[in-house]
């Protein structure tokens, strides 16, 4: 709760040291609440894979962060530390839901970790992102196309490709390139035509994924390409009929698809279907009420018997066994990363760039809005993963690569200030 509460306040710090000392106070709070964490799951369990897995996460982290800030002194310490904390809590409750699983996710996250610093690097040297727009609309397509003929069916929906003894879920990537090509189209001289053939890719993407039965995707980037067309253009009336079109493809969808029939029939009403299609979003309550404002404590509740309890229901676990009120701080984090990204895509003057950090921050805002609403029972299930937290190779890669683009472009941004004025001062 400090650490949030710290999150939140920084943007109304202007002291340059003010902002250092809590930068510096958040580790220390994320190095303690991993200490606490993994500690108590090893004397409630006496199970000594806890112990390594505390020191696995507090050595990876603090080399992440000293080695990042080492080598891009520029970077933007809130969004690092924020992402730190993210894959911190991640990591401790996919050890609670299951240990062996977590050391899967430990080498996932060292190779997210290598990728960070690649992403950063390869932003400071290629200078050519804005125009390939056609490469990253086919190469989009082709990926997703592959998942519709060649996607393993799970739970009546395409969304994952084996490549050997490895699932990959493209949807998760293509989410990159999708924000990327509709950037690179609307960055100059909007004018209709290119406003029709953004729609009509778009409309092609999020196709193939209503084809695929991947709708929670295809919400996610909908939403995306309406607000990066509404920022794009300064036009509002695109978000008033982008809500309207949107409104009549869910009826639509409601019409066509069995699956979505049943997500509203439970939302709406679950007890009637306890025994079957009702149990998750049941159970998933029944863990977010018994746990209160503190908590369980962990492996001392029982979050186990709720179904995808790492992946879809993550929050769920979140809220029973460490509280309401460090699930409420974990969400209160996300949104000062979101508010944090929306400040930086303001200070950008490249539209390009601008609207890139933009549609990444509305991704994971709505990403983690759908999991969570899901999850509560404030919206019909989607069965898309929390942001840098849910366990899945795909879904923290992907979600890394979209905080590091934004760091990538911040760091870039701010070198080429520090130029700029050498450059007038000689």
């Amino acid at each position: 709760m400090i650490y949030a509460v710290l999150g939140i306040s920084i943007f109304a710090v202007k002291n340059t040291g003010f902002k250092t000392a809590i930068a510096v106070s958040q580790n220390a709070i994320n190095i303690l609440v991993v200490g606490v964490a993994c500690m108590n799951m090893y004397l409630v369990s006496k199970n000594a894979m806890y112990l390594a897995a505390l020191i696995y996460i507090l050595t990876s982290v603090f080399l992440f962060l000293f080695f990042t800030q080492s080598a891009f002194p520029e970077c933007n310490i809130l969004l690092l530390n924020n992402f730190s904390m993210l894959v911190s809590c991640g990591l401790i409750i996919i050890a609670r839901v299951s240990i062996n699983k977590s050391f899967k996710q430990f080498v996932i996250v060292t190779a997210c970790f290598a990728l960070c610093i690649a992403m950063i690097y390869i932003f400071g040297k290629i200078k050519w992102f804005k125009k390939i727009t056609w490469v990253y609309a086919s190469v989009g397509l082709l990926m997703l196309s592959i998942v519709l003929v060649l996607g393993k069916i799970s739970h009546g929906s395409k969304l994952s490709i084996s490549l050997g003894p490895i699932s990959v879920q493209p949807s998760e990537f293509v989410k990159i390139l999708f924000i990327f090509f509709i950037a690179s189209i609307l960055w100059n001289e909007i004018n209709y035509k290119k406003i029709a053939l953004s729609a009509l890719i778009a409309a092609l993407y999020i196709g193939i994924l209503v084809v695929s039965k991947d709708l929670g995707s295809a919400l996610i980037y909908f939403m995306v390409y309406l607000f990066i067309l509404v920022i794009a253009t300064g036009n509002y009336l695109f978000m008033v009929g982008g809500l309207l079109a949107g409104a009549g493809a869910s009826i639509v969808a409601y019409k066509i698809f069995s699956h979505v029939r049943v997500r509203v029939e439970i939302w709406r009403d679950p007890w009637p279907y306890i025994d079957n299609k009702g149990y998750q979003i049941i159970q998933s309550m029944f863990s977010i009420t018994s746990g209160g404002f503190w908590g369980t404590g962990l492996l001392k509740g029982t979050p186990t018997t709720i179904p995808f309890a790492d992946t879809d229901f993550v929050f769920s676990v979140i809220c029973e066994e460490m509280g309401l009120i460090y699930a409420i701080s974990i969400l209160i984090i996300g949104i000062s990363s979101f508010i944090e990204m929306l400040r930086v895509s303001s200070k950008i003057n490249d539209n390009f760039y601008k609207q890139i950090v933009f549609g990444i921050a509305v991704s994971l805002l709505f990403q983690a809005f759908v999991t969570v609403g899901g999850g509560i029972k404030f919206i019909p299930l989607t069965g898309v993963t929390l942001p840098l937290i849910s366990y899945g190779g795909s879904s923290i890669m992907s979600s890394t690569l979209m905080y590091f683009i934004v760091q990538a472009i911040y760091v870039r941004l701010r070198k080429e200030d520090k130029r700029n004025k050498n450059g007038k001062a000689k």
